[in-house]
């Protein structure tokens, strides 16, 4: 994948991680369009020289409206990051959740960007070579007590990639998971751990996506799902500490 003169679409991209790869990837001669619910943040976004689009993953008819301006407006899109992502943290099996609070963390972590991907499918077939990255989790390879339907909805995304990636097999799409560490964001401002930085993140995954990896990430996230995969009574230790 080069990581120029591309025109990229970022779900998620107005703060956090997806602000940070916006950031770099429009410092490359990329045109970067930020797709979001927050229009204060899309309107700064807007003022620094990104495209921005508008756009609720929890509603349908924002998402087809949103697919249908892309097709319009940037005929060339080539890149799509599904990064959005919200993760609320409740003891599941102690406490009883409004379903519209679980409803609203699936939608925008999975179902929202599985049929935004499906709408922009048509337009990505179009370029002479296009890619999907997926932002996933450690937690959808082995859930946290503490999160268990954000865990459950990046396990969704985690099949979804890989079911995508083979689905697309033969067509000029290539499916990419990107799979962070902690990271210091809003998302995990209270978990007391060591945290990566989002600046620092991007500049290590880079590379790794100019060389398209199927899966990209940092050694330490590589180990762990290693160990989820292999020791799962381990990796149940390491989240509960």
């Amino acid at each position: 994948m080069k990581t120029s003169n591309n025109t990229i679409l970022i779900t998620g991209g107005t703060s956090g991680i997806g602000w940070a790869l916006a950031t770099a990837l429009k410092s490359l001669n990329n045109t970067v369009i930020l797709l979001g619910r927050n229009k204060a943040k899309l309107a700064t976004a807007q003022n620094d020289g990104f495209e921005t689009i508008a756009c609720d993953l929890s509603d349908p008819s924002q998402i087809e409206a949103a697919s249908v301006l892309l097709q319009n407006q940037y005929p060339n899109l080539n890149v799509l990051f599904n990064n959005a992502g919200i993760q609320q943290n409740y003891l599941f099996a102690e406490c009883v959740v409004p379903m519209e609070r679980m409803m609203e963390e699936v939608t925008i972590n999975l179902t929202g960007q599985m049929a935004l991907t499906q709408l922009l499918l048509p337009q990505l077939m179009q370029q002479e070579r296009a890619f999907i990255v997926n932002t996933t989790s450690g937690l959808g390879a082995f859930p946290k007590s503490d999160g268990i339907v954000y865990s459950a909805s990046k396990a969704g995304m985690r099949s979804f990639n890989l079911g995508l990636r083979y689905a697309l097999k033969n067509t000029p799409i290539k499916v990419m998971e990107f799979i962070p560490p902690v990271t210091a964001t809003a998302m995990t401002q209270q978990r007391n751990e060591d945290k990566m930085s989002p600046d620092n993140l991007v500049a290590y995954i880079l590379p790794q996506l100019g060389k398209e990896k199927k899966v990209v990430t940092v050694p330490k996230m590589r180990l762990f799902l290693k160990v989820a995969k292999y020791f799962p009574g381990l990796a149940h230790k390491i989240l509960s500490k």
